[in-house]
């Protein structure tokens, strides 16, 4: 077998090439002056200093404030404070009106019967005990009668009316019973005259032929109030 090499007309020189050698001496002279001006400090400069002119001041005495003279206040002691009580209108009225109580004999009622001296009470059969006669429908002769207190519910609500008792007294002059003929209107009016005239209300004993007896009788009372 024939091997047939062959060779370069112009055969390349080797060595260092001047070109390639200049261009990199060039870029690494550039990367030098630059790193060295990097390294040099920067020097500022300041501004230069502006003067400022400030007018002249004129400086004024100051005045010694004048001295006050306190002048003496007496001062009086504390007075007691007395609390007086903030009335009630709803508990304790103004004015609290007695009720009025009709004493002589209402219009209309029955007048107590004259008794003559030689009338007497019926017989009574043989074996039945004697019981004292009633003198119905008796005029009342008042011995003790102070008027009740106005109820303290009825003076609130403005309540107003007579009421008509019917008493029966006993021959001492106390009422035995008491009962409402005619009511006011008014539960709270018709209780207070009611239990007024029962413990309080004393009245003169009824006589036929000289003899006290047992009487009913009406008696009107009103309550009524000042406007």
């Amino acid at each position: 077998m024939q091997v047939i090499s062959r060779s370069p007309a112009n055969p390349r020189p080797l060595g260092l090439e001047p070109t390639r050698i200049a261009a990199a001496a060039g870029a690494i002279a550039v990367n030098i002056v630059v790193l060295m001006l990097m390294m040099v400090p920067i020097q500022f400069e300041p501004p230069p200093e502006r003067l400022i002119t400030l007018p002249d001041v004129e400086w004024l005495p100051r005045e010694r404030p004048v001295p006050v003279v306190p002048v003496p206040v007496p001062v009086e002691p504390p007075r007691e404070q007395v609390r007086v009580p903030e009335p009630t209108p709803a508990v304790v009225p103004r004015s609290v009106p007695e009720p009025a109580v009709v004493l002589p004999e209402p219009a209309g009622l029955p007048v107590a019967p004259t008794v003559e001296p030689a009338a007497r009470a019926p017989a009574l059969p043989t074996g039945t005990p004697s019981l004292s006669p009633v003198l119905e429908g008796a005029s009342l002769q008042y011995e003790v009668a102070p008027p009740p207190p106005y109820p303290r519910r009825a003076l609130q609500d403005g309540a107003q009316g007579t009421v008509l008792l019917q008493i029966r007294v006993d021959t001492d002059g106390r009422p035995l019973s008491v009962e409402i003929s005619r009511s006011s209107g008014n539960r709270d009016l018709d209780r207070a005259a009611l239990r007024h005239v029962e413990a309080t209300w004393r009245f003169r004993p009824a006589l036929v032929d000289g003899r006290p007896v047992q009487a009913v009788g009406l008696v009107p009372i009103s309550f009524t109030l000042d406007r």
